[in-house]
């Protein structure tokens, strides 16, 4: 038994450290698109120095370096309450251990990115990284407020609960596309036009920049079509269904936001919700993945075999 004030304590800190870690996605993809990923040209220091002198670009590096340290102290401490508490140990003390895993790594993964000068396998591994931790934190935080109560969901089938883990599979490929795109300077291979790709075909290569942003278009598509029979299979099913349905929403308004973006040629303010529509789709798609996990499985008929020797 969980004594309340300490489960209460890792619900205040597990709720809003997936919200913060959001806006540290967003803040990343802020500090790319204003080429300031640089500006600390050192890690883990700044120009040398654990305070640096700030400008624009050095206000955008070192503030996301700063909230990254403050969500990683959180962290510890959110995993500090779940290891002393047995009862939450046994239900969620392996995905607060793969969540720190996966935290270490993005760590290094963001020195890597600064010390590798931007290079592109760096950059899309730390995109990558980062949306894992932040969709491991929605798992730990949802599983933390269930904790202790009784959740009905309805039977599914095991298709049915697959369809939401292969539209969450297909989301972080193209969410890997998209960083690729993003570190190659590929958004505007095609030109500011859609869905033709330079004037030509809509997938006139798959060779170079043009090929890679081609293949994010194809992405596009594919994530839609997944995420329109999953809702369509599901959306009778209460919460997994109402996740499902949201999943195409997010993904419509995210292809929007692309080819919004192409057509204006990349603004700024575009790219960035652009880049937090992409994590907000990894986080829908996790939660329409773990409804269908959670819930419980359709009993398996049983054989004819069985039938006749109950009837006898």
């Amino acid at each position: 038994m969980v004594p309340p004030t300490r489960l209460r304590i890792a619900r205040w800190i597990a709720v809003p450290l997936v919200a913060v870690t959001y806006v540290l996605l967003v803040f990343g993809s802020t500090v790319r698109i204003h080429d300031a990923g640089l500006a600390c040209p050192d890690w883990p220091m700044c120009f040398g120095q654990v305070i640096p002198v700030i400008n624009f670009g050095v206000a955008l590096e070192f503030g996301h370096r700063v909230l990254a340290g403050l969500i990683s102290l959180a962290f510890v401490g959110l995993a500090g309450i779940v290891f002393s508490a047995r009862s939450l140990r046994r239900e969620v003390g392996a995905l607060v251990g793969v969540s720190a895993v996966v935290l270490v790594v993005q760590i290094i993964l963001g020195g890597l990115t600064v010390l590798e000068l931007l290079d592109i396998w760096t950059v899309t591994s730390h995109l990558v990284t980062g949306n894992t931790f932040c969709a491991l934190l929605l798992v730990l935080a949802l599983r933390l407020m269930e904790h202790g109560r009784d959740v009905e969901r309805p039977k599914l089938s095991w298709p049915e609960r697959l369809l939401p883990v292969g539209v969450l599979a297909l989301v972080f490929l193209q969410l890997g596309l998209g960083g690729l795109v993003a570190s190659s300077h590929a958004g505007l291979a095609c030109g500011p036009v859609f869905p033709n790709c330079a004037g030509s075909a809509w997938f006139p290569t798959f060779e170079g920049v043009v090929g890679l942003q081609v293949v994010h278009r194809i992405g596009a598509f594919v994530v839609l079509a997944g995420s329109v029979v999953s809702a369509s299979v599901l959306f009778r099913r209460a919460r997994v269904g109402v996740a499902a349905l949201l999943v195409v929403a997010v993904v419509i308004a995210q292809a929007t936001l692309g080819i919004v973006n192409v057509w204006t040629s990349m603004p700024a303010e575009i790219t960035a919700a652009h880049s937090a529509g992409a994590a907000l789709l990894v986080l829908t798609s996790t939660w329409a993945s773990y409804e269908a996990l959670r819930a419980p499985a359709v009993a398996a008929r049983s054989a004819p075999l069985a039938h006749s020797v109950e009837a006898r």
